[in-house]
């Protein structure tokens, strides 16, 4: 039997759990930041007119002009796809992003669409766009409980659940990255106990929902080279290819493959240096515009071509310098742990989230998400585990309440940058360079630090 103080204890925390059920509850309704328009405007153009064509025109068309060009079906690789423009509210819009987001946000869609057929731009379609993740981030506080029993577990579910930067970003500002994160962390356990083909399957899934899913690959990639044989990786290969040809047939069976495809890159494809995400990017930009503009700016989101044209060199090729050498140090720190160190799995795929939020140019605001929610996975695995899931759940929160404060209705902008500018130096430059300096000692403990041994790591197998 169970005594008094296990009692009161799950008592304590189902409270705590259904009071972080309360505060989501309580904000499904909010406004968000300017992307919750933007969903809702691919949501409501998916739900009345089909996904088929939102990324752009028929492979037929492509393909005509394709040979148009050059005779032969080579020259796809160079004809430009149209981006199929349509207009929702006051506003025109294009989608950008990957078909496994279309298809939640076709879902809620058709959600709202059944209770208000007209789909006004009321707060119940923002309840509509907004239960997706809510159900996921629920999904993963469970993933988290039982990855490992007893309390633990419940406290690893609870710093995901109770944290103000996951409540911050899903449901406040409306973003949907619980959905992706929810297959991601989903994919790493999975990893994490041995299970390649369905890791590799999860990954497909969770890069065709988000384009940082890639992040996963180095990691996945490593693994299953060094634990496996090469029937498994044609095992593994086979089972993404099904998965991403499944989620992919909306399109493919309507004749818009290349246009879904296309639509998945756009992201890749942005002329803006860090558009909101506080790195050293964000840094350089903010040079060019005390350069400009004189001492103490409001820092801002600056074109690639204006950087290069100030300071003579390409952003885009530092970056990927960069980002390479991150991912071959991340990979060498992996590798040299013995097989047994399961818990390096999640702290890898930590590290390459941080070395991307770092020293990518397409950064946004909310792209460390995720590791907000593998971080949780080291607690009780690596000594350093409270210190990196906090430097790294405040730097998300820093860097979206910097950007959108509370969300659209609630804090406007020109409060916000007021905060930004208080100490003079901009906030988020300040922000920005924390970011380097908790990104090296993540790097340093992790190549220092020892976890302990005790009964709850998972194991391979």
């Amino acid at each position: 039997m169970r005594s008094e103080a296990d009692r009161r204890t799950r008592l304590i925390l189902w409270a705590l759990a259904g009071m972080g059920f309360l505060l989501r509850l309580w904000a499904l309704p909010l406004w968000g930041t300017f992307d919750t328009e933007v969903q809702k405007a691919w949501s409501a153009r998916a739900a009345t007119a089909g996904v088929a064509d939102i990324y752009g025109p028929p492979d037929s068309e492509l393909i005509r002009r394709a040979r148009e060009r050059g005779g032969s079906l080579l020259q796809l690789a160079t004809v430009p796809v149209p981006e199929n423009r349509f207009r929702w509210g006051t506003a025109t819009y294009i989608v950008d992003y990957p078909p496994g987001s279309v298809l939640v946000l076709w879902a809620a869609g058709k959600l709202y669409a059944w209770l208000r057929p007209d789909m006004p731009n009321r707060p119940l379609f923002n309840v509509a766009i907004n239960l997706a993740p809510l159900a996921a981030s629920a999904a993963i506080a469970v993933l988290l409980a039982r990855s490992v029993p007893g309390l633990i577990g419940w406290r690893r579910a609870l710093l995901f659940w109770l944290n103000p930067a996951v409540f911050l970003a899903a449901p406040m500002h409306g973003y949907q990255d619980p959905v992706f994160g929810l297959i991601a962390l989903a994919a790493v356990l999975a990893l994490m106990r041995g299970h390649y083909v369905l890791a590799t399957a999860l990954v497909v899934a969770s890069g065709l929902v988000k384009p940082q899913g890639a992040l996963l690959l180095p990691v996945l990639a490593a693994v299953a080279v060094r634990e496996t044989r090469p029937v498994t990786w044609l095992r593994a290969v086979l089972a993404g290819a099904a998965v991403g040809a499944l989620m992919l047939l909306p399109w493919w069976g309507a004749g818009h493959l290349i246009s879904a495809l296309d639509g998945s890159l756009r992201p890749l494809r942005q002329g803006t240096l860090a558009p909101l995400g506080f790195n050293v990017w964000w840094i350089a930009g903010y040079a060019l515009e005390w350069a400009r503009s004189g001492p103490w700016p409001l820092a801002d989101v600056v074109g690639i071509e204006d950087f290069r044209a100030w300071a003579g060199w390409d952003p885009r090729i530092v970056s990927r310098v960069l980002l390479a050498a991150s991912t071959a140090a991340i990979l060498y720190s992996l590798l040299r742990r013995p097989r047994e160190d399961r818990w390096m799995i999640p702290l890898a795929v930590v590290l390459q989230v941080h070395a991307y939020a770092l020293f990518g140019t397409s950064v946004h605001e909310n792209h460390t998400f995720l590791a907000v929610v593998l971080a949780p996975l080291l607690i009780g695995e690596w000594p350093k585990a409270s210190a990196a899931l906090a430097g790294t759940s405040a730097f998300l929160f820093a860097n979206m309440f910097l950007t959108a404060g509370f969300g659209r209705r609630i804090t406007p902008l020109r409060v916000v940058n007021r905060i930004r500018l208080l100490p003079r130096l901009d906030l988020s430059v300040v922000v920005a360079a924390a970011h380097v300096v908790f990104f090296a000692a993540l790097i340093y403990w992790t190549v220092t630090a020892r976890p302990p041994r005790h009964e709850t790591t998972p194991a391979a197998g």
